[in-house]
């Protein structure tokens, strides 16, 4: 696709800094199947463009890529992957899977992304997923070149670096984050002894006391399988594994995960409804580098499961949860009623950036290796601001979420939030420029009442009754030195949460039985793809 001149960029830039309609119309639409066999899930935009790579000696062969790429879209359904051409009059790529016995649920999915490896010569990849197994998929020579296997439950997500598009992550129901490097085979030739039986003494894991030889506690411990379980073949090498478990690690299902675009750290979210920024050091070329402590861990963040993370600066995050079930009276023993609270969308700012990263880390080379948080990072930090709050439509139940996603194509361009329900006839827009900053909350009335004393204005009663506060709940049955008169029990305040202000692209394809499931925005902005039932994909461009 070809470089926006200054003219149009002006022009391209008025409309999401508006509150008019998007100016996108339907330029194409068009369906694989006529009955609801076939269902796409995910949809992913080739997201490379001829500024993505600035070295001159390349830069022919990169704008021939480009140009052959720039409008492929890749869209996922249970067992099938395709490769439309949105603008091109090429016919599509069909990669069909086998079918197999992997017991996977409702909401699993197969997820989609695009990839490359960092040196020429560049042939677009695509990474997809069918339950707990990983394909490799190049477009160039259209077959299947790397499968990889690890997870112990489905893959929720897929991930792919900014800056290094060799390197992505996977998500998985296993509570675990694996981290892979398309510069690498999945098993390394020196490993390999044809025509030899395995020794297990050449397994390259570490020794875990007592033993004297590598383990073999295999996957679900972080490390490389027994030599006779194959972890796959061709490309993509796990080089990274981020443990799940009480140490510090994720307690539920992994949902979601970013890359930083410059620091070596990557931010998870999950089921058990925290948050966690993660460093990336890998210390061996045999060995999978197993870390277990984050250097950010908090679930203070939302109250339901959070469905994806996302960077929009160095130090700024935005994360959305589901719907969350609450109690309409949470210190009532007797009272079961609940109600649902809809989801939210939060930006907020790490603030532990700076004490981690100093302006003089990137001359540092091993600085990474040096990152350590202490036991309040790793387990409940408070090293976060709120910035925004905005809650989404209220459903009716904690099941229906929407599936969401950012477009960030330079600092000159605002980002935008894209956000559909699954079943949906509208695809939602939100420029997160125009978000509200989160009100102040209100003095709690115990604090209140103390500053407000005549004999207490330096505060002196306020600092002793801090001795007394409580967040929450009930007292511990075995505390008596205090009665219940005397002990302060502050929560929580009450503040309103405003609602998305979005606007939106309408469907109108209800009677046609067709519905939406995923959405994606691309090629410079200009271009929306959604999918859904029936094998259906809709493509609107921008109308300048």
């Amino acid at each position: 696709m070809d470089g926006l001149n200054s003219d149009q960029v002006e022009e391209y830039k008025a409309w999401f800094k508006k509150s008019s309609p998007p100016p996108f119309r339907l330029a194409r639409r068009f369906s694989v199947s006529k009955d609801d066999t076939l269902k796409f899930q995910s949809v992913a935009i080739f997201p490379f463009d001829e500024n993505s790579y600035d070295k001159p000696e390349l830069r022919e062969s990169w704008e021939k890529l480009v140009s052959e790429y720039w409008d492929a879209v890749a869209v996922g359904s249970d067992y099938s992957l395709f490769v439309f051409f949105t603008s091109k009059n090429k016919p599509p790529l069909w990669v069909k899977l086998p079918e197999d016995e992997q017991k996977l649920l409702k909401t699993d999915k197969m997820c989609v992304a695009w990839s490359m490896a960092s040196a020429p010569p560049w042939n677009p990849y695509i990474i997809f997923s069918r339950g707990s197994l990983l394909y490799v998929y190049d477009v160039a020579q259209k077959g299947i070149i790397g499968w990889i296997r690890g997870h112990g439950g489905a893959i929720t997500s897929i991930s792919v670096h900014v800056n290094q598009p060799n390197l992505f992550c996977t998500t998985s129901r296993d509570f675990t984050t694996r981290i892979y490097d398309l510069n690498h085979l999945v098993s390394d030739p020196s490993q390999v002894n044809p025509g030899r039986k395995a020794n297990l003494n050449e397994v390259p894991n570490p020794h875990w006391p007592p033993g004297k030889k590598p383990s073999l506690a295999g996957a679900p411990h972080g490390l490389h399988l027994h030599p006779s379980e194959s972890e796959g073949n061709g490309l993509g090498r796990c080089i990274i594994v981020l443990l799940g478990g009480r140490s510090g690690g994720h307690q539920a299902a992994v949902l979601g995960a970013a890359f930083h675009p410059v620091y070596p750290v990557i931010a998870t979210c999950g089921l058990d409804r925290t948050v966690k920024i993660w460093p990336l050091r890998r210390r061996s070329r045999e060995q999978i580098t197993r870390e277990d402590k984050p250097l950010f861990s908090s679930s203070m963040l939302h109250r339901a499961r959070v469905l994806s993370v996302s960077w929009l600066q160095d130090d700024l995050l935005l994360t959305h949860s589901a719907p969350a079930v609450m109690r309409v009276s949470p210190d009532s023993k007797h009272d079961k009623r609940t109600y649902t609270e809809a989801g939210e969308l939060v930006m907020w700012r790490w603030l532990g950036v700076d004490r981690f990263f100093s302006a003089q880390f990137e001359q540092e080379g091993d600085a990474v290796f040096n990152l350590r948080g202490c036991s309040s990072d790793y387990q409940e930090s408070s090293s976060f601001k709120l910035i925004s709050i905005h809650a989404f439509p209220a459903v009716r139940n904690q099941y229906i979420a929407p599936q969401l996603g950012i477009f960030q194509a330079s600092p000159a361009h605002d980002t935008l939030i894209l956000y559909v329900y699954p079943d949906g006839q509208s695809i939602y827009f939100l420029n997160a420029a125009h978000m509200k900053p989160r009100e102040r909350p209100a003095l709690p009335k115990e604090a209140e009442k103390l500053l407000t004393r005549h004999q207490d204005a330096t505060g002196t009663a306020l600092v002793d009754a801090t001795g007394r506060m409580r967040l929450g709940g009930q007292e511990e049955a075995d505390v008596e030195e205090e009665t219940d008169d005397e002990r302060l029990i502050l929560r929580r305040p009450d503040v309103v949460v405003p609602e998305i202000e979005s606007r939106k692209i309408d469907l109108r394809e209800e009677n046609a039985g067709r519905s939406l499931m995923a959405c994606a925005i691309g090629m410079g902005g200009r271009v929306v793809v959604g999918v859904g039932s029936k094998g259906s994909i809709w493509v609107w461009r921008y109308d300048d």
